[in-house]
């Protein structure tokens, strides 16, 4: 009898660890969802990166979270782009979102750029009154940007014009990280320093004082007026390589040369607005390692 009752006992005991044991599974698993995606039926605002270069660098998250959305906010091209996934969407053009100067229009002296300024900012009134209007309704929607939304992205203004809606951010594959992998390195395995700087045109005097590896979002900079400047900064020789249209397999390719003769390797090309610069010693560093 006593042995019968301690075979019952642990049987209870057994079923019980595993009732706990799919339990803490089943939270892990689901619970954390509603962190990222909200709760169902509740209505959500996103800001969704799609990745960068080619279609198949989008996440499964950024995948899931479009089929979890009623209106998709992007640009045209984004729209047949990802046109899969798209299907059965209310669609809203982000393009009247795209460039609006945050300049006061009344400093503006000449006419025709104080009514370009005018029209952008009615533009983007417009498609904020749309979204509201959406989430009104219920609806979630999820405005979808290209690289990392946080890294020099014009669409970070969405987060602060929603804020009241306590936007979620999908991340995606950034520039710069495919962009690292075109270049096959460690970009912290500098000969002198493992810093690395991400910067635009603008600072890089303010951060090139101690030589770290430097990436520059160039933004249509002029590319001589660039490498004059690097010049200045780092010595002649110090190694340079430019990554043009990072994660298209068809058009991805490196650009690499020094300081002193990256302009002659150029030549009369003309750089898309799709390239990123690194700057620094790592590039000539060994990925062997002493053992």
């Amino acid at each position: 009898m006593l042995n019968t009752h301690k075979k019952e006992i642990r049987i209870h005991t057994n079923l019980l660890a595993i009732m706990i044991f799919f339990l803490t599974t089943f939270f892990l698993q689901f619970g954390t969802t509603n962190n990222v995606y909200g709760k169902k039926g509740e209505s959500v605002f996103y800001l969704v990166s799609v990745g960068v270069g080619d279609a198949d660098l989008i996440t499964v998250r950024a995948i899931d979270t479009i089929k979890r959305s009623d209106v998709i906010v992007c640009r045209e091209k984004m729209n047949e782009k990802f046109a899969e996934y798209l299907k059965g969407k209310e669609f809203l053009d982000s393009s009247r979102g795209w460039r609006y100067s945050k300049k006061d229009r009344s400093k503006l002296t000449d006419k025709e750029k104080k009514a370009r300024s005018e029209e952008r900012r009615k533009k983007r009134a417009e498609l904020v009154s749309e979204i509201r209007s959406q989430i009104a309704k219920g609806k979630t929607v999820s405005v979808l940007d290209s690289g990392d939304s946080l890294i020099y992205g014009p669409k970070a203004w969405y987060l602060e014009e929603f804020k009241d809606l306590n936007p979620i951010v999908v991340p995606g594959v950034s520039c710069f990280n495919a962009a690292n992998a075109a270049l096959r390195k460690s970009i912290t395995s500098g000969k002198d320093t493992s810093s690395v700087v991400l910067t635009s045109r603008r600072d890089i005097e303010k951060m090139s004082a101690h030589h770290p590896t430097m990436v520059i979002f160039t933004m249509r900079t002029e590319f001589k007026d660039l490498i004059t400047r690097l010049t200045k900064l780092y010595p002649s020789q110090t190694a340079i390589a430019i990554v043009v249209y990072a994660g298209y397999k068809e058009k991805e390719s490196v650009i690499r040369g020094t300081l002193k003769n990256i302009i002659n390797k150029v030549g009369d090309k003309k750089l898309p607005f799709e390239h990123l610069i690194y700057v620094g010693d790592f590039l000539e560093q060994s990925m062997k390692r002493d053992r």
